[in-house]
Formats: C-alpha cells, structure tokens, sequence
C-alpha cells in the first residue's frame, strides 16, 4: 500500500505542467586578448555569483520551455602579467530556452539538455578616474552594453516531494564582447566571444 502511495505521490508531481522557482550559482569568464599589445594582455570579467528566478512550462512528454533571469556580478578585469586593475561590475541576464529531457514525466529523476537565446545587458558600475592601470591597452569605464545571447547547457532535475524540484544545472552564455564597457585604447582592438560559465542549483515548485 505505501508503495501505492507513492506513485500517486509522484504522478500528481509529474501531471503539473508549470514550475517557478528560484537559482543560485557562480560563473568562470576566460578572458579575451587585447590585440595590438607589445605584452600579453588579457581583457574581461572576473568570476562571481548568481542569483535568479525561472518559470518553465512542459510542451511535451520530453519537451519543456523555460524564462530565467539571473543577476549576476562582473566585475571588469585587464591582467598583463604580474599586473591588473579591476572595476566594479554586473550583468542582468534575461533568457528562454527549450529543454530536451532524456526521460518523460513519470520518472523521478529527469536529466536534459537546453539550448536558447535571449539578452545580457553588461554594466560598469565603479567610479572611473583620470587614471587607471594598463589604461594604455583598455579603459574599464562606467557604462552599459546590451548583447545578445546564446545559451547552450544541460542538467538534471529531482523530484524531491509533491510540487517540489531539486535543479543541478550547468549553462554557457555566449555574446560578443561588450568593447564600450572594456573599450580598447587608441591603436588596439578586443573581439572574439565571452564564454561564460555558469553553474547553478535551483529549487522550484509545481503549480
């Protein structure tokens, strides 16, 4: 009998198509060559915290859409050897992503992949002054860029109790370079795409 229960436990979990929940993670940055340096200079974003919110909807047996939104801090880095300077920053991420789950709604425990786009809005947000370290390679400046996004990733969703989901979740957000927040110096140039690294442990609930 308890194993009866059980299931109906987890198929009433299962049958709700909606969830809305809350995520909290870090992020890795590998930076961007500044080029037209003599040195090696790199240019690009410091590791730091993540906290957002997601509302997911099932479409299907093993397809989902999924809103997050992550504030994430980022402060704006350049390092040429033994040298660096940084300056206060953060990004505001809004996204949408479709989730391909490896096992349909009545299991338990549901790993999946993703893949979506959306916007990563970059800000500077220190106090610039007349000079800065390495300013002849970049200036690290209090502004804003928009960009947009691509997100690839994938984890793996528990079932902890009726309407309750445990998420182990890891995401690459891809943009461009934002060259008006690191804006490269007279005679230099910073391109390429940011990687940026994100895992995170959400806790949402059913609706």
């Amino acid at each position: 009998m308890k194993y009866f229960y059980l299931l109906l436990t987890i198929g009433a979990v299962h049958a709700q198509n909606r969830e809305i929940g809350v995520l909290g993670g870090g992020a890795f940055l590998p930076g961007v060559p500044v080029q037209g340096a003599a040195a090696s200079v790199s240019a690009g974003f410091q590791p730091g915290p993540a906290v957002g919110a997601l509302f997911g909807q099932d479409l299907y047996s093993h397809l989902s859409g999924e809103i997050r939104y992550l504030f994430e801090l980022r402060n704006l880095r350049l390092t040429s050897g033994g040298a660096s300077a940084s300056f206060s920053g953060h990004a505001h991420v809004l996204q949408y992503e479709l989730q391909y789950h490896l096992r349909p709604h009545s299991e338990h425990l549901r790993p999946y992949l993703a893949a979506g786009g959306g916007m990563k809005l970059f800000q500077g947000s220190g106090s610039e002054a007349a000079y800065q370290p390495l300013m002849q390679y970049a200036y690290l400046t209090h502004t804003q860029e928009l960009k947009p996004l691509l997100t690839v990733g994938g984890g793996v969703k528990f079932y902890l109790a009726r309407r309750m989901i445990l998420h182990f979740d890891l995401r690459d957000q891809i943009t461009g370079f934002p060259a008006k927040v690191i804006a490269p110096a007279p005679g230099m140039a910073i391109k390429g795409w940011l990687h940026d690294i994100v895992p995170a442990v959400g806790l949402s609930w059913a609706l």
